[in-house]
């Protein structure tokens, strides 16, 4: 298992609390977003319960093929994986079934109450909990992470910014998969996304943007194909007729000839 100070670049400050690695020192610093989810967890004393929700996404995460090539994916990557805007899901929680003793692997979000919950879900020395704020970017030193996954990743304001880090950081060979939602070309949510530079209009145009930063793609998975709103209340699609799916998509970083 790697160290902290072997993982974490130089020039970058944090303190350990157990598990919980923090990159946030003061509420100033702390993002909006993060503020706001606390606010609603703490005042409708919600208790996220995460023991029971990486229980639950086992069961979800491995109950058909498509699932599964996921987590197999990230989990035959041996060393650092590191789950990115994880979130209060715990969809990533058969990748720990799997971890062996030289894997680390390491959660991120800026939610103090989900950073809680995710600390005590796993008792084993190798799992880690990052207090970080990835819109500043990525703490780790160059070409030191094996694989990163993610889950709604256009949940970060600077995605664009956050790839490139990923990629920095991930080993030649390295893996990066992820679970996305993704508009049909030519819809009403595709235009404006892609008006707006969005690399996450389509699914051709995010790949297209990895492709262009280095990674090599190597395959994606439609999980599943929805007509008008996710859910009631959503912003996007802007049509009710916009098509969406949510894809799984599998990069690696390329290895210098």
């Amino acid at each position: 298992m790697i160290s902290m100070k072997q993982l974490i670049k130089s020039d970058v400050k944090y303190s350990e609390d157990g598990n919980i690695i923090h990159f946030i020192f003061g509420d100033e610093d702390r993002p909006y977003w993060s503020k706001c989810l606390t606010e609603h967890l703490v005042t409708n004393k919600i208790d996220l319960n995460m023991s029971k929700r990486y229980e639950d996404q086992k069961d979800i995460m491995t109950k058909d093929e498509k699932h599964r090539r996921f987590i197999e994916f990230i989990s035959a990557a041996d060393g650092v994986k590191v789950d990115l805007a994880s979130g209060p899901s715990g969809y990533f929680s058969p990748i720990l079934d799997k971890l062996t003793e030289t894997d680390t692997f390491i959660v991120t979000d800026a939610c103090l109450p989900v950073i809680k919950a995710h600390s005590g879900a796993c008792g084993k020395s190798n799992f880690f909990v990052f207090d970080i704020d990835l819109d500043r970017g990525l703490p780790f030193t160059d070409n030191s992470i094996s694989a990163f996954s993610g889950n709604f990743l256009t949940n970060v304001e600077t995605l664009p910014n956050l790839m490139k880090e990923a990629y920095r950081c991930l080993k030649p060979g390295g893996r990066f998969a992820c679970i996305e939602v993704f508009y049909e070309q030519g819809s009403k949510s595709f235009e404006h996304l892609n008006a707006q530079g969005s690399i996450h209009a389509s699914f051709e145009t995010f790949v297209d943007f990895c492709k262009n930063i280095g990674f090599q793609y190597i395959g994606s998975d439609v999980l599943i194909t929805r007509q008008g709103k996710i859910a009631e209340g959503d912003l996007f699609p802007l049509d009710d007729n916009d098509y969406s799916s949510d894809r799984t998509i599998y990069l690696e970083k390329r290895v210098s000839k």
